[in-house]
């Protein structure tokens, strides 16, 4: 059979590059009303069409979306949601899906070559942070400030090093999430004697980078791949790790003064209830008021939500700032901050069942075969369950990243390996 890729050969001669702008350019946006629109949506909207008319849709597509697209209808009829905010972000979500989905297509669903291509675009990511930590170093402004390229970047200051390494991307967490599966590579390659995707130094330099992001969520992520890189899921390794985790915190704490406010404000807010404005003016509030609206949320719509895009409606409504909070700005009234607050909000029970589901039956927590594609496997479905926690907890865009490519790949991994399980079982 000849590769459907064969037919796309002008997708084969520039994948790298396509995806890569698609995974990694968040840092530009065309115009920002009366949506945000990115650099890569031209990719996206331009080719997906092409790639419908070529394979059609995908049947997994109207059971993917029925009960999103129904609820959501439902809540534009009681006014839960605004017409415009439902179907920008249900358009845009569906040709994000479809478009990567067409890419598996394209590929006759190898997941490892897919891997690959993420985990290489992240490298180039570490490249050009990399530069920019040079570029500071020396003093050359535009090589590690890219305010003057890039329209939704930001430079901040503080860290390890003097600033937070962000590379291309728009903050300094996204880049920490977008390098976990990585990462996971990274340390994994460090502990074995073989090397996966990366060489030894390529792994030194992506977990430096990692580190230099000091950002709470990529410690998190960097523990993590620490705990399932060493098949550490067991008390005793949880014990040591917390220790890993407890004496990289404190150092974090006492050397870097943004990381310090921020765990002084958690503290204040989550154990003490304190809502002076230090506790409230940064993301650890953003965080608390977002769980609040979702919360709330729930408790009025549990089972599906009050549909996609509506969590701006929601905040609106059960927003802190409106009443225990006085202020006269708002925070992140759009994705909630968090993945798991949106889906809280926007799908309820529904689409949280939906996620715990999903990444049960893709973890692979050992192989049963020890063969070098059963093995590959189970890295590749240890790498995205880390990225997918992360941005539950700390990313709230669907679509941002290329976080649908994820999903994607995780399922169609599990749903892999258990097909190859149940042919040798046979």
């Amino acid at each position: 059979m000849i590769s459907k890729i064969n037919s796309f050969s002008y997708f084969k001669d520039y994948s790298f590059w396509i995806l890569f702008i698609i995974l990694f350019s968040s840092g530009y946006v065309f115009f920002k009303s009366p949506f945000e629109f990115y650099f890569h949506y031209i990719f996206l909207f331009s080719l997906t069409p092409f790639l419908i008319i070529k394979f059609g849709l995908p049947k997994f597509y109207f059971k993917l979306f029925i009960i999103p697209l129904t609820a959501g209808l439902i809540h534009l009829g009681l006014g839960n949601n605004i017409t415009f905010t439902f179907l920008k972000i249900f358009t845009g979500l569906s040709i994000t899906v479809l478009f990567f989905y067409y890419v598996l297509e394209i590929y006759d669903f190898n997941i490892f070559s897919i891997f690959e291509i993420y985990c290489k675009a992240s490298w180039i990511l570490c490249l050009i942070a990399f530069v920019q930590i040079i570029s500071f170093f020396i003093g050359y402004k535009d090589g590690f400030n890219f305010s003057w390229l890039l329209n939704k970047w930001g430079f901040v200051e503080g860290g390890l090093i003097g600033f937070r390494v962000n590379s291309i991307l728009p903050e300094p967490t996204y880049l920490a999430t977008s390098l976990s599966p990585a990462v996971y590579i990274s340390i994994k390659n460090l502990i074995s004697r073989k090397s996966y995707i990366f060489s030894k130094i390529q792994s030194i330099l992506i977990i430096l980078i990692s580190i230099l992001t000091t950002s709470s969520i990529g410690y998190l992520g960097i523990l993590l791949s620490l705990i399932l890189s060493i098949n550490a899921i067991r008390l005793r390794y949880v014990f040591f790790g917390l220790i890993i985790l407890l004496f990289g915190f404190t150092i974090a704490y006492n050397n870097v003064s943004d990381f310090a406010n921020r765990a002084d404000s958690a503290r204040g807010l989550w154990l003490e209830n304190d809502f002076s404005i230090n506790n409230t003016n940064n993301s650890s509030f953003v965080l608390f008021n977002n769980l609040h609206i979702a919360k709330e949320n729930l408790k009025e719509h549990p089972f599906f939500g009050t549909g996609l895009g509506s969590h701006e409606t929601a905040f609106k409504k059960h927003t802190l700032t409106k009443s225990l909070i006085q202020y006269d700005f708002e925070f992140n009234v759009k994705d909630g901050n968090s993945l798991f607050v949106r889906l809280c909000t926007e799908t309820g029970f529904f689409g949280l069942g939906f996620i715990i589901i999903l990444l049960f039956n893709g973890f692979i927590i050992k192989s049963e075969n020890i063969t070098n594609d059963f093995f590959e496997h189970k890295m590749i479905s240890q790498a995205l369950f880390i990225i997918i926690i992360l941005v539950l907890i700390r990313q709230g865009n669907y679509m941002l990243n290329g976080l649908p490519l994820i999903f994607l790949l995780y399922y169609f991994n599990g749903k892999q390996y258990l097909e190859k399980l149940s042919s040798i079982d046979k």
